[in-house]
């Protein structure tokens, strides 16, 4: 089988054509529905900042399963799931590397999981409690998400910030209580966070993709405060946040969701009728919701877009046919233009 897959070279994304071989042992063949474009990350990949080129680019996907390898236990033909696959017709994974779709969720919703479920982490990470206040510093995909799952979190109110008006009207559509133009308005958090009378914040989440903005959450954060950085930047040197973060008791905390487990695991001692008990032959699901992995953050995700918790369309900017990928990305990712907040991949 051949399948058209996208490779990122020195400033330009390029289709090419390979074959597929079948799928191997705990293996999944995939065919693509809708893969999503990620301008922060895939900036990054663009420039040689996260591996050398040249190098495939994309990594979050659905897609259906058409067909299965030996040794596949979670998964059968005609699932539907999502992937940290890259952008391509048909590709390979690991079944590990899928989490099944809920029946009847939208697949164009669901292919943006992968920066849902770091949204997701950073409400986590925060220990944010019903009633608190908080602001979300930057309103592009993840920043939006993480205000989107901190309103449903129960924060009151939930602050959005940002320099795009665009940006600030989608969140405001999805429910956000206070949505402030940084560059229109540079006193406007200040006085936001003023006139609720904490003192400052217990959370502030800093999404905004620079540096800068993080002494500004330094300065704001109330006294044994969360200041969560989610994003990531190359080659910006942090400012001097140390001295208020101290002062204050503060806690300045990460999200990388790779810092913890994918999915886990378990292997289960059985009474098959005699005695003592033996090993199980195979690894089962690990469901319990004491250790929240990405795969269970991912699951809920799709539960809040399929029981309409959670509407991410607004943040849906544009939408490409997979044949225009080229331009897409030169003129969208590689350009920087800050009208695409989430583009979305059309396979079928």
């Amino acid at each position: 089988m051949k399948t058209v897959y996208a490779v990122c070279e020195p400033e330009k994304v390029v289709l090419k054509e390979k074959d597929l071989p079948k799928p191997g042992k705990g293996e999944v063949l995939l065919k693509a529905k809708y893969s999503a474009m990620s301008p922060g990350t895939e900036k990054g990949l663009m420039v040689g900042a996260i591996v050398p080129l040249p190098t495939n680019i994309g990594y979050a996907m659905a897609a259906e399963v058409i067909e299965v390898g030996e040794e596949v236990y979670d998964l059968k033909v005609g699932d539907h799931v999502v992937t940290t696959g890259e952008h391509a017709q048909y590709l390979i994974m690991n079944e590990l590397n899928c989490t099944k779709c809920p029946e009847g969720v939208d697949l164009r919703q669901a292919a943006f999981w992968n920066l849902g479920h770091t949204g997701m982490y950073a409400l986590r990470r925060s220990g944010l409690q019903l009633g608190e206040p908080c602001a979300v510093l930057g309103q592009g995909f993840v920043g939006a998400i993480t205000a989107q799952v901190a309103k449903l979190a129960g924060a009151l109110p939930v602050i959005v910030t940002d320099l795009d008006d665009a940006r600030l009207d989608a969140a405001k559509k999805m429910g956000v209580d206070i949505a402030i133009n940084s560059k229109k308005d540079p006193e406007g958090l200040k006085n936001a966070v003023e006139s609720l009378g904490w003192g400052g914040l217990p959370v502030i989440f800093e999404a905004t993709g620079a540096r800068g903005p993080l002494m500004e959450a330094a300065e704001l954060i109330g006294e044994r405060g969360r200041l969560v950085m989610i994003s990531q930047v190359h080659g910006e040197a942090m400012p001097p946040i140390d001295d208020p973060i101290m002062q204050k008791g503060a806690s300045l905390i990460g999200t990388y969701v790779n810092s913890k487990p994918f999915k886990l695991k378990r292997a289960d001692l059985l009474i098959k009728g005699t005695w003592p008990p033996v090993m199980g032959d195979t690894l089962n699901r690990y469901n319990n919701k004491d250790c929240w992995t990405s795969d269970e953050d991912i699951q809920a995700f799709l539960k809040l877009i399929k029981y309409g918790k959670l509407d991410i369309n607004p943040l849906i900017s544009h939408e490409f046919k997979f044949e225009e990928m080229p331009e897409a990305y030169d003129k969208y990712v590689w350009n920087m233009d800050p009208t695409l907040t989430g583009g979305l991949i059309k396979w079928s």
